[in-house]
C-alpha cells in the first residue's frame, strides 16, 4: 500500500465502517514553521494585507494583558473577567452587570459569570435596586479591593517594561493619542 492511501478507521453508519483517507501531506516548501516570533510579526506586519494600526495595537495589548492574567489566574485564582469586573467596581463604585458589560465589551454571559464567581468568593456583592427589582449593583467588598490592589501592581510592572523603550517625550505623546482615542469612545462604544 502507498504511503497516504491507508484507511483511518471512521464512525460506524448502519452496519459498516465508513472510512476516512488521511490529508495529503502539505507541501510547505522551504518555509520555516517554527521561526522566531519577531521573524513573524515582521512578515506578518510587512505583508500589507491588514490595518497595520489596529493589528499593532491587538498585537500590544495581547503582550501585555496575556502574561499578566495568567499570573493573576494561577497566584489568585482570579479569571480575565473576574480581574477586571473587580477593578471596574474599585474605581468606580457599584455597577450594573449590564454597565460593566457595555465597559468592557465583553458578552453578557461572560460577565454574569465572574459574577457568579466574585460572589461565592466574598469578593463582591449584589444588591436589588428598590427602584427596579429587576436589576441589581455590585459592589466590591474589602477583600476584592485588597485583591485588586495586588493585581494592578503586576500590570504597572508590565507597563513600564512594555514602555521602558520609549522616551518622555514619547510617553506624553502616547499619552496624548490614548488619551484622544479614548476621548471619542462613546462613537465607537455606540457601534458596538
Amino acid at each position: 500500500m502507498q504511503r497516504g492511501s491507508e484507511v483511518a478507521p471512521g464512525p460506524i453508519q448502519g452496519d459498516r465502517a465508513i472510512h476516512i483517507a488521511p490529508p495529503e501531506p502539505l507541501d510547505t516548501g522551504d518555509i520555516d514553521h517554527s521561526p522566531p516570533t519577531m521573524a513573524v510579526l515582521d512578515r506578518i506586519l510587512a505583508s500589507g494585507a491588514i490595518d497595520l494600526d489596529g493589528f499593532r495595537l491587538s498585537l500590544w495589548s495581547g503582550f501585555y494583558t496575556t502574561p499578566v492574567f495568567a499570573v493573576i489566574e494561577r497566584n489568585y485564582g482570579l479569571l480575565r473577567d473576574e480581574n477586571n469586573l473587580l477593578f471596574c467596581l474599585a474605581h468606580y463604585g457599584p455597577l450594573t452587570a449590564k454597565s460593566v458589560s457595555d465597559v468592557l465589551g465583553r458578552p453578557k454571559n461572560s460577565i454574569s459569570r465572574a459574577v457568579e464567581s466574585l460572589l461565592r468568593r466574598g469578593l463582591i456583592r449584589r444588591e436589588l435596586i428598590a427602584s427596579d427589582r429587576r436589576r441589581a449593583l455590585l459592589t466590591i467588598e474589602p477583600p476584592g479591593r485588597d485583591l485588586i490592589t495586588e493585581t494592578v501592581d503586576l500590570f504597572k510592572t508590565r507597563q513600564e517594561e512594555m514602555l521602558a523603550c520609549l522616551s518622555p517625550v514619547e510617553r506624553v505623546a502616547l499619552d496624548t493619542i490614548l488619551a484622544k482615542l479614548m476621548a471619542n469612545a462613546d462613537g465607537w462604544l455606540k457601534a458596538q
